[in-house]
């Protein structure tokens, strides 16, 4: 299969590069080459990104999306130098753990006792001025529909007082919406979403039979967590934002 043999040669060509770059801490060059990797892939898979807005010029940043599909971390990916935080898991995974540690991905526990550890490693990114990219689900939904945000990653929004620089929290819709030149109807969603009990290596493949895929991004503005303001509010606010769009998106594609 083309798609197959020319990602493979995509990632023979960009590992060592990446890894080059990560092991003598060339971080700039690092996050960029995986920038261009990134794009590489959805070039080569045909995820076909439309975008509205860009990311904010802010730094350090905190991006928070809805999250439907591994094939998020390629489309958002391509914009900026994002560092991603998949769950804890993902790093036994075989190569792809790896290359996650490369892309600078901050592997998150989400059980309670686990959660300050999690913050103290995003906090570390923030710290260096990086783009964070959180996916407050906490899990994968089948992108009509979006589960209830866990509020606890917005604390790092939180300032302890009116001195400290605020954090932006930049929501973000992701809306898949065309399979070919097919709108994607709900029946389909699991072509793409990634969800129920299928493999990584089982859904991929099968993704990568479709002809093409066409997702939608809106980058909407920035929210600063004023002194003394809720978390939870604004995880309301976030989650209430990019589910309106989610909605209006597939309805105007249909």
């Amino acid at each position: 299969m083309l798609r197959v043999a020319l990602l493979a040669l995509w990632t023979i060509v960009a590992f060592p590069i990446v890894f080059s770059c990560w092991l003598f801490k060339l971080d700039r060059l690092r996050a960029y080459a995986v920038r261009r990797f990134f794009s590489g892939v959805c070039t080569i898979i045909s995820l076909k990104v439309k975008v509205c807005g860009a990311p904010d010029a802010s730094r350090p940043l905190l991006l928070v999306s809805n999250h439907a599909s591994y094939l998020d971390v390629f489309a958002i990916g391509g914009f900026a130098p994002i560092s991603f935080t998949p769950k804890r898991e993902v790093r036994s995974w075989p190569v792809i753990g790896f290359f996650c540690v490369l892309a600078d991905c901050v592997f998150v526990e989400r059980r309670p006792t686990h959660m300050e550890e999690a913050r103290r490693k995003m906090r570390k990114r923030l710290n260096k001025d990086k783009i964070i990219c959180l996916f407050p689900e906490g899990t994968t939904s089948d992108n009509r529909s979006m589960k209830p945000f866990k509020s606890g990653f917005f604390s790092l929004a939180e300032t302890d007082g009116p001195e400290e620089e605020p954090l932006p929290v930049q929501p973000i819709t992701l809306a898949y919406t065309h399979i070919g030149k097919q709108t994607l109807l709900p029946h389909w969603f699991e072509k793409v979403a990634w969800v129920g009990d299928d493999t990584f290596f089982d859904h991929f493949w099968r993704v990568l039979k479709l002809p093409s895929v066409a997702c939608e991004i809106v980058f909407h503005p920035a929210r600063i967590l004023p002194h003394g303001g809720s978390r939870k509010e604004l995880s309301k606010e976030c989650q209430h934002l990019i589910g309106e769009t989610l909605t209006r998106i597939h309805g105007e594609a249909s």
